[in-house]
């Protein structure tokens, strides 16, 4: 039964459900592989919820914009600004390497605009998601616009059920085919923004519109076998046994997770096992949980705890508890009477994380080291990065076109020169700087022509159609015209990226189609990465004594032993963690993120290029 109060116990159970699919996700434990429909659970139980609260407002004629607004606001921000401050402080003590990145990303939560401000960032040499502090902020954004756009919507037939109801059908409808085209073009479109995500919100309305007629109509027996089918329909597709995980997200089996909350809302059978008192704790605090799971997550993987045993059930149990004080210190306050304190908190907030990316963090920092490597770790991207790759000129980004692309340099052949020419995506590409270098000592002329995240291949399909479309254009056109005016190939990728299948196809077809023009092919092989940025890996390196080896990415010291093996080993140059290579000199490290080497690195593999591509 419904409490007297119209409380609803298979509200909690969802939510319970939902934050634990999530939070078990979130930490790679078994039997959770797609936990993260959690967050449309959330979305479906929140669209319910608003419905409710302004519809029911509406036809009593309490409903006040401003006070929903306020509420709303009260509800969801002092627990996020606490969060915000938080971490905001452990890092300066600890990390502050990465304040820029965590007040930017901070900044935008605050706001309510982080989806928006993580798809606008979005981008291949962006800081991986997977170290983004406050990442899971991306749903409270979306979930606030829908709070804000959503009375509006309702308000426009405030005396008409039909009417809202007719109005919802056609939102959802929109927002649906939204989705489903971003799904294939835009995919981060797809996942963070709020249009293509609506529909979830809506169809918790749709279900709040015919919850009556539903309770009045149908049998309890057909509503409990929609209880119990939509329990085990989530339960499965938690488990991964849709096997959607390799699909981008959200996509059309996002249907199921979605219709299956909203068959347990429009069941409204309250079984006593959606009041256990676990149940009822879990889902009381799931919002607050939510908040905390991740930064902790993050938290670990910068100190690389999470490469301990039994880090997942610390991590589990530290959340737990910080959720659960979240809760009842922060959540669980009438802050009503104190709302000025909040507005007061909320500015407070909003300027100290706007300043954190205006104020340049490396003097605020005492440990001169420190500060020289937050220096660098800051400026190497935004102002140096361009000229080492040659962005904009020789080498095509993600998001730019193939028309944007200059192929008339790629003509600029020198006569009484040897012209080699650099091939690849941005592992290639990164080497640019010092290979020029090297072919100016050498008299060589040295053309360039890499792309983001694409193997150097004939009719290569990749995620990003400007490096795709140059290279059907280098093999296609480029080579068959001018392959008599190019002396040697120097090619290079993220090997990694492929199966041992692939990569053997590709390295054959590569070898018979520059045997075929009669010109020789070297292989700049596999770089390491690491789980995080090396410059915060060098910093816990100083400060706390981690060795650098307990970040790195175990599959890449893979492939480049089976690379060495392969049928290309006679040609192929071996720079993996080369012995020669300091990662530090005192004011800049070898790499600049966690994947990509900066000229200070690479120009450390001189005497080995020279030796295997110039010498030959």
């Amino acid at each position: 039964m419904v409490t007297p109060t119209g409380f609803r116990n298979d509200i909690v159970f969802l939510r319970c459900i939902a934050i634990v699919a999530v939070v078990l996700y979130h930490l790679r434990v078994p039997y959770f592989n797609d936990g993260y429909v959690g967050v449309d659970i959330f979305f479906v139980v929140s669209g319910y919820l608003m419905t409710k609260i302004i519809v029911q407002g509406l036809e009593q004629g309490t409903f006040d914009l401003l006070d929903f607004y306020k509420r709303r606001l009260l509800r969801i921000y002092p627990a996020l600004l606490v969060l915000i401050l938080f971490f905001f402080l452990v890092l300066y003590a600890v990390l502050a390497v990465k304040l820029y990145d965590y007040s930017r990303f901070a900044l935008s939560s605050s706001l309510f605009v982080s989806n928006v401000y993580y798809y606008l960032s979005s981008g291949y040499f962006q800081p991986a998601s997977q170290v983004n502090f406050l990442l899971h902020t991306w749903s409270l954004s979306v979930e606030w616009q829908f709070y804000l756009l959503y009375p509006f919507i309702l308000l426009a037939f405030r005396a008409n059920r039909q009417k809202q109801r007719n109005l919802i059908y056609v939102l959802t409808a929109l927002s649906f085919c939204a989705m489903s085209y971003f799904h294939y073009v835009n995919t981060s479109f797809a996942f963070y923004m709020f249009p293509t995500r609506a529909w979830e919100l809506f169809v918790g309305g749709i279900v709040f519109m015919h919850e009556d007629v539903v309770k009045e109509r149908w049998p309890l027996v057909a509503r409990q076998v929609i209880l119990i089918g939509s329990v085990v329909l989530i339960g499965a597709f938690i488990g991964g046994m849709f096997g959607t995980g390799f699909l981008a997200w959200p996509s059309l089996f996002t249907v199921v997770p979605v219709l299956a909350t909203a068959g347990i809302l429009l069941a409204n059978i309250q079984f006593k096992l959606f009041a256990n008192r676990l149940i009822q704790f879990i889902g009381n605090i799931s919002y607050s949980w939510y908040l905390w799971h991740w930064p902790l997550i993050v938290l670990a993987t910068y100190f690389a705890f999470d490469r301990q045993s039994g880090w997942k059930e610390i991590i589990l149990v530290l959340s737990l508890a910080m959720g659960t004080l979240s809760y009842r210190l922060v959540e669980r306050v009438s802050w009503s009477p104190h709302q000025r304190k909040v507005f007061a908190l909320s500015a407070a907030v909003v300027v100290l994380t706007f300043l954190g990316t205006q104020v340049p963090i490396d003097r605020l920092v005492w440990n001169a080291a420190e500060a020289k490597i937050i220096r660098f770790a800051h400026r190497y991207p935004r102002e140096l990065a361009a000229a080492q790759f040659r962005f904009n000129e020789s080498h095509l980004l993600s998001k730019n076109a193939f028309e944007t692309f200059d192929t008339t340099q790629l003509l600029q052949f020198a006569s009484g020169k040897k012209n080699y020419l650099l091939l690849g995506d941005c592992h290639a590409g990164m080497f640019s700087h010092t290979l020029q270098e090297l072919a100016a000592k050498n008299n060589v002329n040295l053309l360039q022509a890499t792309g983001d995240e694409t193997f150097p291949v004939p009719g290569i399909q990749s995620e990003f159609e400007g490096p795709t479309a140059l290279m059907d254009y280098m093999y296609h056109i480029y080579f068959p015209k001018y392959h008599q005016h190019i002396d040697k190939v120097i090619l290079s990728a993220n090997y990694v990226g492929y199966r041992k299948k692939e990569l053997d196809y590709y390295f054959e077809t590569v070898e018979n189609y520059f045997k075929r023009l009669q010109i020789p092919v070297v292989y700049i092989g596999q770089t390491e990465s690491y789980n995080v940025e090396f410059p915060a890996v060098q910093i816990v390196a100083l400060r706390f004594g981690l060795e650098p080896e307990k970040f790195l990415q175990s599959h890449r010291t893979n492939a480049n032993n089976y690379l060495k093996a392969s049928a290309i080993a006679d040609k192929y140059v071996d720079v993996y963690q080369a012995t020669i290579v300091q990662p530090f000199n005192g004011s800049e490290t070898y790499m600049y993120d966690a994947d990509h080497f900066s000229t200070y690195g690479t120009d450390q593999l001189k005497d080995i290029f020279q030796q295997k591509i110039f010498d030959h």
